[in-house]
């Protein structure tokens, strides 16, 4: 038999067809993935992981709700603070407008004076922008004593535990005691009795 002849009969099968074709690893690996997608899925499977996909998403929503509310805390506690601290030291000037007022009181000569009228006003103003401003006045007089908004300079004849008189005006910003009120207390006597006593 020739040569060329032995090639041609090489190149065919044993039958004198085709060559056999080797099965491609790519067609394997489709006919295992059409398998799995057809094969039902784990139903309890499926909804415990959703369950726990749900409730990690509703701990990250709480989670970042609190860290939204603490931050909001924490500012406004901060602005309250920065407040507290820029007002404490206007009051002093506010202290000293109220005592000139109060000494007009003690010379009827100077009261017709329009300066007097002038002192008056800015009083007025200086502490109407300190209301303005969040500050207000802690209520004191006839109040039971509270030693958190309060400072006791005396106790004299008047109910036991309250106070009777205010000797310096106190402030605070919201829950922030800016300056506490000096007062005196009353010590529970009666007041016959401490006149008594006193002379």
């Amino acid at each position: 038999m020739p040569a060329d002849a032995e090639q041609e009969v090489g190149t065919h099968g044993p039958d004198g067809g085709a060559p056999p074709v080797e099965a491609d690893a790519t067609d394997a690996d489709d006919g295992i993935d059409a398998a799995v997608a057809a094969a039902p899925p784990d139903v309890e499977q499926l909804r415990a992981e959703l369950a726990d996909v749900r409730d990690r998403w509703m701990r990250a929503v709480a989670d970042y709700q609190n860290l939204r509310r603490r931050s909001a805390e924490e500012r406004a506690e901060l602005r309250v603070q920065l407040l507290a601290g820029l007002v404490g030291g206007y009051l002093g000037v506010l202290d000293d407008l109220d005592r000139a007022l109060d000494s007009i009181d003690q010379h009827a000569e100077l009261s017709d004076h329009p300066w007097v009228d002038g002192v008056r006003m800015v009083q007025q103003k200086f502490a109407a922008l300190i209301e303005g401003s969040g500050v207000t006045e802690i209520a004191a007089e006839g109040e039971a004593f509270d030693p958190t908004r309060h400072e006791a300079i005396a106790y004299q004849p008047g109910p036991e535990g309250h106070v009777v008189a205010v000797v310096q005006r106190g402030f605070e910003a919201g829950s922030q005691v800016v300056r506490p009120a000096r007062v005196v207390v009353g010590n529970g006597e009666g007041g016959e009795a401490a006149g008594t006593g006193g002379a």
